[in-house]
């Protein structure tokens, strides 16, 4: 048959979406989504959760909040139509000890859900630019998936594709806030709000530390005519929250650092109460960690501008990726 309805499940360390689109299995070398039938997100914080543990293991609230968000996403795909249902756990479920054990319920539902490397993630994080962008060429493109637990950049180089891989996210930068710049503890202060403009400036100094050089093909590929920097991700990534401040969809290192000289000193209810600023409004505690994370990349790389694509985290690309599925 050529084509094929997927239900593709994305359990991101931030939030657990679910994509069920028609794909093409004769596309082309790879399966193509056609069409994307129904898409939605729930924002769940399993790396946020994991940092205010013990760092080893998942609450037993959060992963009863995930299985029923996952049956529920199961009916929906159901009542849709779709036939194969698979999917990714990333960051999160990379270091929770008790991630696998959780995994086997969800397949026991009728889910295929896997722990993927970084490296995969940097692949369908990559498809998903890909397909959100058509009208750039695979040769010019820079993908960037950042999450709660991790990033990921990802190009082609000499023909292959290469990533730059971080085990920093959004998550782990507002635990760095509080608990090394702010010297308070996670579990017990999980919003940093108020955040002034001194700790913000501390706070890039610490993920520059824990982001390290980027590799020199990749600091050479940013700069390249041609190329555009294309950043993946939700209504509450770093990226989208960085277009909905600037109010354009590509926007610069200096948009992103006027967005944080304008959220420092605001509290988690001023940050609510921005109608304009979806993201802001869903998350005000991380809403500053986000953006020095996002400016401090920027900076590190010299990347220029930034084209936010919003996504349903790397559904699509999950659902052209042979290896999820039967």
């Amino acid at each position: 048959r050529r084509y094929i309805r997927r239900a593709a499940f994305d359990v991101g360390s931030g939030a657990t979406k679910i994509l069920i689109a028609d794909v093409d299995m004769y596309a082309g070398p790879l399966p193509l989504v056609k069409e994307i039938v129904f898409q939605k997100k729930v924002s769940i914080l399993m790396s946020e959760d994991l940092h205010k543990g013990d760092g080893k293991a998942f609450s037993d609230a959060i992963l009863h909040e995930l299985m029923e968000t996952l049956k529920e996403f199961k009916r929906i795909g159901e009542a849709e139509g779709a036939e194969q249902f698979a999917g990714a756990a990333t960051a999160a479920f990379r270091k929770a000890t008790n991630g696998p054990q959780f995994l086997k319920q969800v397949q026991a539902e009728g889910i295929d859900l896997k722990i993927i490397s970084q490296e995969q993630e940097g692949t369908i994080g990559f498809l998903t630019a890909s397909h959100a962008c058509p009208e750039i060429a695979n040769t010019d493109l820079v993908a960037w998936d950042s999450g709660g637990g991790s990033l990921q950049i990802t190009s082609v180089e000499i023909g292959a594709l290469c990533s730059w891989l971080r085990t920093v996210g959004s998550s782990i930068a507002t635990s760095l806030l509080v608990e090394q710049v702010q010297a308070k503890n996670f579990k017990d202060c999980p919003s940093p709000n108020p955040v002034s403009v001194p700790q913000a400036q501390a706070l890039v100094r610490e993920l520059r530390k824990a982001i390290g050089q980027p590799p020199e093909w990749l600091a050479n590929k940013v700069e390249a005519p041609g190329v555009t920097v294309v950043g993946i991700g939700t209504d509450t990534s770093i990226f989208c929250l960085a277009s909905q401040l600037a109010a354009k969809d590509e926007f610069s290192k200096a948009d992103v650092l006027e967005g944080i000289e304008n959220m420092c000193g605001k509290t988690d209810l001023q940050l609510r109460l921005m109608e304009d600023t979806h993201a802001a409004q869903a998350q005000p505690h991380n809403v500053v960690p986000k953006l020095v994370l996002l400016y401090t990349v920027m900076d590190i790389l010299r990347i220029n501008t930034v084209l936010n694509k919003q996504t349903n985290g790397n559904g699509a690309g999950i659902a052209m990726t042979r290896e999820f599925w039967p």
